[in-house]
């Protein structure tokens, strides 16, 4: 055979062409195409629902972006905004008291710009029975007030009151005010006033303690530039930050959704790479004789190299365009779903997803087909004679390193998370180890019965036992594959179940302070006869951690829920050196028992009667402090300062909501204090009329609303929901159709089994049953396989990544082997039911 040194590119465009009419590539196409198209809109479309799950969060801060600062800032820095293209509103809270004739009431003043807010929703209503407005900030002279005021000062709308020594006409009822403040200890219910009435109220006054926040808005852009200007400039007492640096509860729940996001984006990398080695391994098999020939008739190793190097370059690019369209197409039908929920008109396509889906595309083209092909150019021409099942492989070699380093690359390269990374490929290589092992064992069961071929489960069992090697291979591709997917449906179910356990139906929804001690038993009269649940009465008592073991403590600045800095950290110089503290004053209080949801890691509690001093703290702030056990504490309380050793250290739910403390004594180290009670009530809409008026009656006492914040909470979490159960079908659909390309890599091999039986006069019910039972048989033992990689895997990941209790679930065992067996053998079925009803003539032909 005469080549001529150009005739491999010319062979190999007449091959491509001719096995791409002839549909001999779809496997391998298919594949690729699966690869680029899963990876494409995974990543597009997870990126697009973190880009808008962020940019809905910052409805949460009124803002693209805050500076919050104890005074008013540089004009340069507004002047600067305004270079940026970037619109500026302004806020400033204080706590003041709300006079109306004789009564008064603490309130929360805030105090907004015309054009307040800049992202979200502020909602007023102008009568109590009216509909709910969006509007901008107060107009002059008016201002909008928190329903409960109503009540509690016994005032209407319409009526004058008097901020400062402001009169200011109320104009409606606030019904939501997207940057609601977060801090725990709110004086009283809001008053939203025009921040140009402020100097009018004289409220403004050295000392005062004032929070100013500054918001900015604009492009993307725009603002990651200002940010950039604006960072190194921005001092130790103040704070600018996004939304999820906004508040803890929030960014808890945002950092979770854009983890599991990443999380799903992965399992579609690692379906796509499986996907590509099964059909690489497929198409280096099925062109072995064609490479034959071709020795055999004279053509050179570097003239079959170029031949199928071009070959397969050809077809990886046509298969990356088509699966760029296709992922495309996917995104597009997933923002239509989602589009009711989930707004993502402002959230652009980037070229993230086209760049990774394309370098997918190229790393699984070369690294899953390096072995595959290198075998395949390799090909003696004496295998047409000796036969390429004869050709011995090792088991384990160089060639199994390229797939891996490049997954891994893939996935580092995806999620710049090491240990998801990590996880994901050792969770896979133990179950692969565990499955190749205990798989031939399952197998080699058939041996046995295999030789009485009378039934079909003997017949299929046999056949399992036969072809074990190749068994092997597609039971490490089911089994990843429905591991990946009960990974991701056990993570979707203990992410929701852990945002759902944050607000339980008996979540307190107002919390009450500042109880003197002769209002507690009406307090607790009132909850018995309207039937509202309570956490109890708690005794708080405001003090400060002053030493560690004799050692003065630093007023480290800290910074509370909402962005403000704390009092005492506000306009506060250079740090002194000295033993880190708390920076702010604390809660504490007494308990007799150890409270619910916590739990002694060190110590144990103390007795009811026992009068030795003692104190027992939280283990995160313990560790912070490097605080041990017998450490001797100094606080500092009411201008008297008192020692006591720690005697227990515990752990503590602070994703419950119940009220939860830092510190707690024994009774006896503050018996002789003064103090105030706190509670946590569950009031009831229809009741809310009563509770006001009961506040009324009990002007000192303040209540912190929670209700707009669980409100927040929720329908950012429903957002999220919504968005991570839309992946979820993605990634189902990525996993199908790599159980689909496997199945269809044994398919000539099977038709060959048939040919023959068919010829040896076996029933077309034999063969159809016992196709079904090796299927079913496979799938069941993939099934197996994959609950335990999937226990392994989510485990590493809850304690690792998601910062979650590592948890145990048994029952989706019984879910993965029944879908497994299920779902591999309706597919196994599908795909052999054309060659089952095929005459022996028919076969015989095809197989030859």
């Amino acid at each position: 055979m005469s080549l001529s040194n150009n005739a491999w590119y010319k062979q190999s465009l007449r091959l491509l062409d001719h096995e791409l009419r002839r549909g001999e590539l779809t496997i391998i196409f298919l594949a690729i195409v699966l690869a680029v198209a899963t990876v494409f809109s995974l990543t597009g479309f997870s990126g697009q629902i973190k880009h808008a799950i962020v940019a809905n969060s910052t409805n949460t801060i009124a803002a693209d972006r805050v500076l919050g600062a104890p005074g008013p800032i540089e004009p340069s820095i507004i002047v600067k905004s305004q270079e940026h293209q970037l619109a500026v509103a302004k806020k400033m809270s204080t706590d003041s008291m709300v006079f109306f004739g004789d009564n008064m009431l603490l309130s929360e003043i805030d105090a907004v710009s015309t054009n307040y807010p800049l992202r979200g929703e502020l909602r007023v209503k102008r009568s109590i029975e009216g509909e709910e407005e969006i509007v901008n900030g107060p107009s002059k002279g008016t201002v909008w007030v928190e329903r409960s005021l109503l009540s509690r000062l016994g005032v209407n709308i319409g009526d004058v009151i008097e901020v400062g020594v402001a009169p200011l006409k109320i104009a409606g009822i606030v019904t939501n005010i997207p940057d609601r403040s977060y801090r725990f200890l709110i004086a009283g219910p809001t008053v939203l006033m025009n921040i140009d009435d402020m100097e009018a109220t004289e409220l403004v006054q050295p000392g005062s303690r004032m929070w100013y926040r500054y918001m900015f808005t604009g492009e993307a852009d725009d603002i990651d530039d200002f940010e950039a200007w604006i960072k190194p400039q921005v001092l130790d007492s103040q704070r600018w930050y996004d939304a999820k640096r906004a508040q803890n509860r929030l960014s808890s729940t945002l950092d979770s959704a854009e983890r599991f996001l990443s999380l799903a984006s992965m399992l579609g990398i690692v379906l796509a790479a499986v996907a590509v080695a099964v059909a690489s391994r497929r198409y280096g098999q099925r062109h072995q004789s064609v490479v034959a020939v071709f020795r055999a008739l004279g053509a050179t190793l570097s003239h079959v190299r170029k031949l199928y190097c071009l070959h397969w370059a050809l077809l990886s690019i046509i298969s990356i365009i088509a699966g760029l369209v296709v992922g495309y197409i996917l995104l597009l039908l997933g923002a239509n779903a989602i589009e009711s929920y989930l707004s993502l008109d402002d959230t652009p396509l980037t070229l993230t997803p086209f760049i990774t889906a394309i370098v997918t595309g190229l790393l699984c083209a070369i690294a899953f087909a390096i072995h595959p092909l290198k075998e395949l150019i390799n090909t003696s021409p004496l295998s047409v004679i000796r036969g390429f099942d004869q050709l011995k492989r090792p088991k384990l070699g160089w060639y199994h390193l390229p797939p891996f380093v490049a997954l891994l690359a893939l996935l580092l390269i995806f999620s710049g998370d090491l240990i998801m990374s990590v996880s994901l490929l050792v969770g896979g290589l133990l179950v692969s180890v565990v499955l190749l092992v205990l798989g031939k064992v399952v197998m080699s069961a058939g041996r046995s019965v295999g030789s009485k071929a009378g039934k079909s489960w003997h017949l299929a069992l046999a056949n399992l036992k036969r072809r074990a090697n190749e068994n092997s291979v597609q039971l490490v591709s089911f089994t990843i594959a429905i591991k990946l997917l009960l990974l991701i449906t056990v993570m979707k179910s203990s992410i929701m179940e852990e945002w759902q356990a944050q607000f339980p139906e008996d979540t307190p929804n107002q919390y009450l302070v500042n109880i003197s001690q002769d209002q507690i038993e009406p307090l607790k009269q009132f909850t018995v006869e309207n039937d509202i649940p309570h956490r109890g009465f708690f005794a708080v008592y405001r003090g400060r951690l002053s030493a560690i073991n004799g050692e003065k403590t630093v007023r480290v600045q800290d910074e509370n829920n909402d962005g403000e800095k704390s009092a005492e950290s506000e306009n506060e110089g250079e740090q002194q050196e000295g033993r880190r503290g708390m920076g702010r004053e604390l809660g504490l209080t007494w308990m007799e028992v150890l409270p619910e949801q916590n739990k002694i890691l060190k110590g144990q509690w103390w007795s009811g009667d026992d009068t030795t001093p003692q104190v027992s703290i939280e283990s995160g702030v313990a560790e912070r402090l490097d605080i041990k056990m017998g450490d001797q504490l100094t606080f500092t309380l009411g201008g008297r300062e008192f020692t006591v050793p720690v005697t227990s250290i515990r752990e503590v739910n602070w994703k419950s909501r119940q009220l939860n403390f830092i510190m707690i004594f024994n009774q006896a180290v503050l018996a002789d204090f003064p103090s105030t009670s706190i509670s946590a009530w569950n009031v009831a809409p229809e009741k809310k009329d009563a509770f006001y008026r009961l506040l009324a009656e009990h002007p000192t006492v303040s209540m912190i609303d929670f209700d707009a914040i669980m409100k927040q909470l929720n329908e950012m979490i429903d957002q999220v929901t919504i968005a991570i159960e839309l992946i979820l079908v993605l990634v189902v659909l990525a996993g199908s159709l790599v159980l689909v390309a496997q199945v269809q890599a044994s398919m000539e091999e099977r038709e060959r089994e048939l040919a023959i039986l068919r010829t040896l006069g076996a029933k077309g019910s034999l063969l159809r049953n016992s196709v079904l039972f090796e299927f079913v048989a496979l799938g069941a033992i993939a099934g197996l396989m994959a609950s335990i990689g999937m226990e392994i895997g989510v485990y590493i990941l809850q304690t690792q990544t998601f910062d979650m209790k590592g948890s145990f679930h048994f029952s989706y065992w019984l879910v993965g082997i029944l879908s497994g067996a299920a779902f591999v053998g309706t597919i196994g079925m599908l795909s052999c039911w054309r060659l089952l009803n095929l005459t022996s003539v028919t076969l015989i032909r095809r197989t030859m």
